[in-house]
């Protein structure tokens, strides 16, 4: 009888201390402004892992290159997504770790500042971070 006692105590004990298994996503910091060189940014990313990656800008165009003779449009933006570093230490069903998203940042000579969001998905949560360079 002792024996099952000391079972259902531990039973009990393993429900009341589970961690629940929700996504979840968030950056250590909300922005990030990087030199007017651009170069390389790598950002850290607290997740249950990263899904997607989307960037867009401040100003709508900022995301196509324009051709100067025909005005033709492109896909391009000064944002671009290098890779995904991946850092799997999981000890849950759903995993749980720090991961990063690098991305390459165009040099700005356009005379302005100017501003883009990075957004990253895991499962249905989201975060933003606002990525911001001067000229």
């Amino acid at each position: 009888m002792k024996k099952l006692l000391i079972i259902a105590i531990a039973a009990l004990a393993m429900v009341g201390c589970r961690i629940e298994d929700i996504p979840s996503v968030s950056f250590p910091n909300e922005n990030y402004t990087v030199s007017s060189k651009g170069g390389e940014l790598i950002i850290p990313v607290n997740s249950t892992g990263v899904d997607r990656v989307t960037i867009t800008y401040q100003s709508g165009m900022d995301a196509w290159e324009v051709d100067p003779e025909t005005g033709d449009r492109t896909p391009g933006g000064w944002i671009k997504l290098v890779k995904v570093i991946e850092r799997h230490e999981s000890t849950r069903d759903l995993a749980q770790w720090t991961s990063g998203i690098c991305l390459e940042i165009e040099s700005n000579d356009t005379g302005v500042e100017r501003e883009g969001y990075v957004t990253v998905e895991s499962f249905q949560a989201k975060a933003k971070v606002t990525i911001k360079q001067g000229f």
